[in-house]
């Protein structure tokens, strides 16, 4: 039987694909191919060199494999995975050297060893991944022995891999004392195949510093899905760990400026309510939290304070203003606040209202103002009837006097003393007299017009000033209305009390131009009435 007879026998119901190839004159022909071959290639193959079958790139590799054979006598055997190519199969091929009848033979025998592709996609995806991570790794088996360390864990924790490999996993103190039973814990259930959460956890160095680290545990299965190893995945977060307590210090920064600060501090959300506040802001306003929480003070703010710019703290912009504020007995606050925009990623979140409570400043602003108040009126008027003094007659004087030459009109400058006085002290004593001379001055003030002057120089002295005169019969007029008013009796602590007046008047501008001028001609008038007998007026 020859060898193409025994290929038929053998090779002609083989699923893997078998090629009879002959060497004559230094060239390769097909002299069989099974069908299985023929049927997976699709090429008719029989009779042809195989330079003339396959591409050039396949040809010149395998005429390699082949003239090995062929030379040496001797089996070759070749893989061709076309590993990562998801279309193209991987195979592995034998070739056995044959003579027959004086001719040289190579039998190719090609089986499909796709499960051996896959499993050298794994492997080398597997190597890639624990060479290439950024983070820490390490790969166990089931007893515990280190199988392989990437370059990553070298560094960061310091053992070379040579120190690694081939040894213990538990014979290094990578893992502190105290943690390691929780990690025997960890790794046997990853043995059962159960899944374990990340553990963030502390691990040492080589040097025995302590680095704060995130751990990932994966069991690796075989085909029967059996664990054969356990891989770690190592990642520092000490930064990680620095940042949050940094963060954390801040946070408790803040805290302590938002609860303990002094003045009351809430943080409202863009629509204005209310959302965060601290003890203050309780103590100030005497309000519950269940009534400040979910307030909206912007809208309030917005009608106490009419035009105030609120839309400033949008902007990203402070805002100062005081503000008038209830508290919870209905009391009026003063509160000077600041709104502070919370601006996160450059867009405005909400607010922070800081209100200072400056109630008692304002009250003692204000006392303050009452008392300058009541200082310059004492300093303008007289103590005992409240009428203006000597002081502001004159200033008002001057004035009308430049009023008067500006308009052309007419003042009248009236003169009087309260008569008999000194007998109604002397009888009845000077408590008598004061409250006296209040009366008599509210009898004045009613005898005039509201924008005339009605003054007290002192003692029983008053002078009056008539402005925007037409005629002097108005004056004649003013004159007798104020002598019949001081003419009727005043009862005084029960008292009957009878107290005309003298007047002397003077007028601008006929009796002179200077407020000097105008007294003295009055003085001088007043004194002829005195003479003349009292209770009258006289016109200088």
């Amino acid at each position: 039987m020859n060898i193409k007879q025994q290929f038929s026998l053998f090779f002609e119901q083989m699923a893997d694909m078998v090629f009879l190839v002959e060497c004559k004159n230094n060239e390769l022909w097909y002299t069989s191919v099974n069908p299985s071959a023929q049927q997976k290639l699709g090429i008719e193959m029989v009779g042809r060199r195989l330079i003339d079958v396959l591409p050039q790139s396949v040809f010149t590799l395998l005429d390699e494999y082949y003239t090995k054979c062929i030379e040496s006598k001797q089996p070759v055997t070749y893989s061709d995975l076309n590993l990562f190519v998801s279309d193209l199969p991987a195979s592995e091929t034998s070739l056995t050297y044959i003579e027959d009848d004086g001719k040289t033979f190579v039998l190719a025998i090609t089986k499909d060893i796709s499960d051996l592709k896959k499993k050298a996609e794994d492997y080398i995806f597997l190597e890639s991944l624990v060479a290439n991570t950024v983070d820490a790794m390490l790969v166990i088996d089931t007893n515990g022995i280190v199988l392989k360390v990437n370059e990553a864990f070298v560094q960061q924790f310091g053992w070379s891999s040579f120190e690694l490999i081939g040894q213990s996993w538990e014979s290094f103190p990578n893992t502190p004392k105290g943690l390691k039973t929780q990690t025997l814990v960890t790794l046997s259930l990853l043995k059962k195949g159960q899944s374990v959460p990340s553990q963030e956890t502390v691990r040492l160095t080589k040097e025995g510093m302590s680095i704060h680290t995130s751990v990932s545990y994966s069991p690796i299965l075989n085909e029967e899905n059996n664990v054969v190893a356990i891989s770690m995945i190592y990642r520092n977060i000490q930064h990680l760990k620095e940042l949050e307590e940094k963060l954390e210090e801040s946070h408790d920064a803040y805290k302590s400026l938002f609860s303990y600060h002094k003045n009351a501090v809430c943080m409202v959300n863009e629509d204005g309510i209310i959302e965060n506040f601290n003890e203050a802001c309780l103590t100030i306003t005497g309000f519950p939290s269940e009534v400040i929480m979910g307030f909206n003070i912007v809208e309030y703010a917005k009608k106490a304070v009419p035009d105030l710019d609120l839309d400033k703290t949008n902007r990203g912009e402070v805002t100062n203003y005081e503000l008038l504020f209830p508290d919870s007995k209905g009391h009026d606050l003063y509160l000077s606040v600041t709104n502070v925009p919370i601006i996160v990623k450059g867009i405005v979140k909400g607010t922070y209202i800081i209100a200072q409570d400056i109630t008692e400043k304002r009250i003692i602003e204000k006392e303050r103002e009452k008392l300058q108040e009541q200082l310059t009126f004492q300093a303008y008027h007289d103590s005992l009837t409240e009428l203006p003094n000597r002081r502001l007659l004159e200033e008002k004087l001057e004035e009308s006097l430049e009023d008067a030459e500006k308009n052309e009109r007419i003042l009248a400058l009236f003169f009087l003393d309260c008569d008999h006085l000194k007998e109604v002290n002397d009888t009845y004593g000077h408590e008598v007299g004061d409250e006296l001379l209040i009366a008599f001055s509210r009898r004045l003030v009613m005898s005039v017009r509201e924008g005339d002057i009605v003054a007290r120089l002192g003692g029983d002295e008053f002078v009056i000033l008539l402005h925007g005169i037409e005629e002097m019969s108005q004056v004649d007029r003013v004159a007798e209305r104020i002598l019949t008013a001081l003419g009727k009796p005043y009862t005084i602590h029960r008292h009957k009390i009878h107290a005309t007046s003298s007047i002397g008047i003077s007028t601008y501008p006929a009796n002179g131009t200077t407020v000097q001028q105008l007294f003295r001609q009055a003085d001088q008038a007043l004194y002829t009435v005195k003479n003349a007998g009292r209770n009258g007026y006289r016109i200088s």
